[in-house]
This record gives structure tokens, C-alpha cells and sequence, in this order.
């Protein structure tokens, strides 16, 4: 054992191939306009709120392109929605569609059979990044190659054709497409075709041919082939179990019609930004952080910033700007989730410190609820013909990553933290519109005091939570709502411990 903890270095990699460009792309659009406009520099873009609009686009891809699918994501779960995914994958690859797919080791080794039969198919090659070395002990790889395995690639991108793709917050999973029977996360994503979605491709290339991507025929091994076909058999019986009837899907249809006719594809100026691979190994050059990119990019904001973060760790340092912005005469609003709804309370720790201080210099925090009633049927109860129970399908959890700055709009997969600033790589989309910033300034003057709790300072200084009710009732809670006395000292507890750093 001492023999082999001794070399904790991952063997070397044995991928050779380097990606090469598409002959040609494919059009997605009959607008004549549409060449036009992207030779001007521009892209058409649709911002993805709703979690039915999210996972239809995902299979418009999958099911229209003709060349090429990559897809690159932090998590991908063996579950409702990650097998519907990877079974439409598998359709694209019977009709000569070259699938690439690079999934993070962080992910786990729950879909390694899976993913050892599905590399048996020609048209279809996947690769795991930053491997641990010990897979299946990993508590070995954090007590000897920490520094390693804690940069993780946190990245949610799915290209279809170089020519057309999709970012921000989801990954592939069920509780990401209210579909999940024991809670939701709200989350946030864009369709973008275009000029934008050039730099998406150099950057998934980028990670493709790193030396941190391992083929899962290097690292899982080959698999045989009979695997594949009990493969089709599985997805071919969950297919029937779970029929995806006209009728069935017929209401949800028409949401989508209606969300199209409010918010219709819009072009204009867009620039994708992400980290490079290098940052993984604490080599990325300023101009290959995403942070660097955008903050190019957004410049300093004049009027107001919106900042909605899943997990939310100002740091001292980010305390002081957003503070200083406010104290400036611009409006700076933050939505991150509370105590209760955190899937990630020991994030929760390092947010709370500075809650006092942004809302003594005028910052307006909001915080997610823990339960968000939902009155009608999702569209998976709609499309399956399933019941999510009541309990599971209002549970939920802020997920979202999105800030407009200015008429300038940021959506990926970067939180408002120091793990998304210094460690894990990110991606996003930011596009210069005012109306797609009015339109999210809307939706949140909308909702928010229905999904969130208000947060301000009574008169001695103390933290009170304002709760919105439906019938128009004010509820204040003086402490953090729904939480136990022990989620309470814990939170305090560990925000004494070194390690904010790692949030």
C-alpha cells in the first residue's frame, strides 16, 4: 500500500488525436437575416428560465445535427433525465452524428458501465477529466493529491455542429428539470447561435485535447460488446415505460409557444468567456480567466448590478466593492440562497459573515426559500404521466448563476466565490442588451419577494427576514427561517475555520 501511495501521480495520458475543424456548418435558422447578422459579429440568443424550455432545447440539438455533438459538463447523473439524454445521444450516433463528451471526475463512478458500453459505439468517444487516481477510494486522492483533485472542471456546454449551443447553470440531472421526486433547483441557462459560439468551440477543444482528459477506454477499460446492446435494451425499456405521447406533451407545447411569443430569439453583440484548462493546474495567464474576461467586458458598473449566485461568498474584498458601489448611488440587488435551501450549508458559513455589512452600506439581499409551491403539473408528470410527490416538487434549491451590469448580461456556471474565481474553471455567455437586462430585472421585480425572503436591518442592527405571503401577510423571522438551533451553530462554528479559501 505504502508502495503504491508513493506514486500518486496519474499514469500518462494515452490520448494522441487532436480535434479537428467541422468542413462546414450547419444552418439552424431560416431567418434571412441570419447570415447577415452574423457576419456584423452578432448572435441570436434565447435566455432558457424554464426547465421544460431547457431540456427541449438540449434534444432540438441532439435530434437536428447532422455532424458533430460535444458536451461538456461538471455532473451527469444516472438517473430520469441523464439517461433520456444519453439515449437521444445514442439515436445521433446511429444516424452518423460523432458524439464527444467530456464529463468530470467529480461526477463519480456510478455511470461507468454505462459509459463503458457507450464507447463501443464508433460515432461515440468519451473522456473523463481530472481523474482521481484511486476512483473507487477517494478519500485516499483528498488525504494525498488534494491539491490536485480540488480544481475541478465546473463547465456546462453542449455544441451542436460548431455552429449552435447551450450554457449556464444545469447540469445533467434530474432535480436541474423539475423532474426529480425530492427537490428543485431554479436555475438558469442560454441557447446562443452565432459568432459567439466560435470561442465555445476553441474551448472545448482546449479541454478536449488536454493532457487531463483520459479516455475512458484508458481508464475504465474497453468493455465488450454485447454491453452496448443491453444498453438499447435499457433505454428502449425505460422509453416505453416513460412514453413521450403527443398528447401528453400537447400542453407543454403550447407553454413553449407562449414563452417563444413573449421572449422571441433576439440578436446582438455577445462574447463567450471562459477559463482555460490551465487554470486547473494554477498556470492560466490573466487573459485565460474567465473573471479577467469579464470584468474586461462588463467594465465598472454606473447604475446597477443584479447578481443572483446559488453560492455566494463575497470575501472581504467583495464586500468592500459591492459596498462601495452602493455607496456611490448605484443600485446593487443579490439573490443567493438561505440557511435551509443551501445544498452546500458550509457555504452558507462564509456568506453569512457578510450580510451585516452589505446591508449596513445599502446592498439589497435577498434569500431563496426552502419551499416554493408549485400548484400545477411539471412538464415531466406531463410527458411521463407520473406524479412528482408534493413534497419533492415544491423542495427547492436556488442553482443559478446569472448578473446584468449596465445592459450587459452574464449566464454560465460562475458563482459569486472563490472557488468559481480561483479553482474550478467556468464558463458563460455575456451579451450586451438591454432588453434581455430588463427583461431579468422584471422577472425578478416579479418574483422575488414571492421566492425569497426580504432581508434588512432593524433598529439595533439586527438581521430580520421578511416573508412575502401569497394574501399579502408580512411574516418576520428574526432568525434564519426554517432552520434548527443546530444548523444555526454549526453555520457559526465552522465560519471560524480556515477555509474560506475553498468556497
Amino acid at each position: 500500500m505504502v508502495l503504491g501511495l508513493s506514486a500518486c501521480a496519474l499514469p500518462p495520458n494515452q490520448n494522441h488525436d487532436r480535434s479537428e475543424p467541422l468542413p462546414i456548418k450547419t444552418k439552424w435558422m431560416n431567418d434571412p437575416q441570419a447570415d447577415l447578422n452574423i457576419k456584423q459579429g452578432l448572435t441570436a440568443f434565447l435566455a432558457l428560465d424554464d426547465a421544460f424550455l431547457s431540456i427541449a432545447s438540449r434534444i432540438h440539438l441532439i435530434r437536428n445535427a447532422k455532424y458533430q455533438i460535444d458536451l461538456q459538463y461538471y455532473i451527469w447523473k444516472d438517473d430520469a433525465i441523464g439517461n433520456l439524454m444519453l439515449h437521444e445521444l445514442l439515436n445521433a450516433a446511429d444516424r452518423g452524428v460523432k458524439i464527444r463528451l467530456i464529463i468530470d471526475d467529480q461526477n463519480g463512478i456510478k455511470l461507468d458501465k454505462t459509459l463503458r458500453a457507450l464507447s463501443q459505439h464508433p460515432n461515440f468517444e468519451i473522456r473523463i477529466f481530472n481523474p482521481y487516481k484511486f476512483r473507487h477510494l477517494r478519500v485516499i486522492d483528498y488525504l494525498f493529491r488534494l491539491n490536485k483533485i480540488n480544481h475541478r472542471m465546473h463547465n456546462k456546454l453542449v455544441i451542436a455542429d460548431d455552429a449552435i449551443a447551450i450554457t449556464g447553470g444545469r447540469n445533467i440531472s434530474s432535480e436541474y428539470f423539475e423532474a426529480s421526486n425530492y427537490f428543485q433547483f431554479s436555475d438558469m441557462d442560454i441557447l446562443f447561435y452565432g459568432s459567439a459560439v466560435d470561442h465555445a468551440e476553441q474551448s472545448f477543444k482546449a479541454f478536449w485535447d488536454n493532457d487531463l482528459s483520459y479516455s475512458t477506454t484508458q481508464l475504465i477499460g474497453t468493455g465488450q460488446p454485447q454491453q452496448l446492446e443491453q444498453l438499447r435494451e435499457k433505454f428502449e425499456q425505460l422509453d416505453q415505460t416513460n412514453t413521450w405521447t403527443e398528447n401528453k406533451l400537447e400542453s407543454a407545447q403550447d407553454f413553449l409557444k407562449e414563452r417563444l411569443q413573449h421572449y422571441p430569439i433576439q440578436w446582438a453583440k455577445a462574447h463567450f468567456v471562459a477559463d482555460h484548462p490551465n487554470k486547473i493546474l494554477d498556470q492560466a495567464k490573466d487573459q485565460e480567466l474567465i473573471s479577467f474576461q469579464m470584468l474586461k467586458i462588463l467594465g465598472k458598473p454606473e447604475q446597477h448590478m443584479e447578481l443572483v449566485s446559488a453560492y455566494f461568498v463575497p470575501t472581504q474584498r467583495g464586500t468592500e466593492y459591492l459596498s462601495q458601489l452602493s455607496n456611490n448611488g448605484i443600485k446593487v440587488r443579490v439573490l443567493t440562497n438561505s440557511l435551509v435551501a443551501n445544498d452546500v450549508a458550509v457555504v452558507h458559513s462564509f456568506y453569512s459573515k457578510y450580510r451585516k455589512p452589505l446591508l449596513q452600506n445599502g446592498v439589497q439581499l435577498y434569500e431563496f426559500k426552502p419551499n416554493i409551491e408549485r400548484t400545477k403539473r411539471t412538464w415531466y408528470e406531463i410527458a411521463t404521466g407520473s406524479v412528482i410527490p408534493v413534497k419533492g416538487k415544491n423542495r427547492s434549491s436556488l442553482h443559478a448563476k446569472f448578473f446584468d451590469v449596465d445592459g450587459k448580461v452574464f449566464i454560465g456556471s460562475f458563482n459569486f466565490d472563490p472557488r468559481s474565481a480561483y479553482l474550478n474553471t467556468e464558463v458563460g455567455l455575456v451579451v450586451e442588451s438591454d432588453q434581455l437586462q430588463n427583461q431579468i430585472t422584471a422577472l425578478l421585480d416579479q418574483h422575488l419577494l414571492q421566492v425569497a425572503y426580504q432581508l434588512k436591518l432593524d433598529s439595533n442592527g439586527n438581521i430580520v427576514w421578511y416573508e412575502h405571503k401569497q394574501n399579502g401577510e408580512i411574516v418576520k423571522h428574526y432568525r434564519d427561517p426554517e432552520s434548527t438551533n443546530f444548523q444555526r451553530f454549526s453555520t457559526k462554528f465552522v465560519s471560524y475555520f480556515p477555509i474560506e479559501w475553498m468556497m
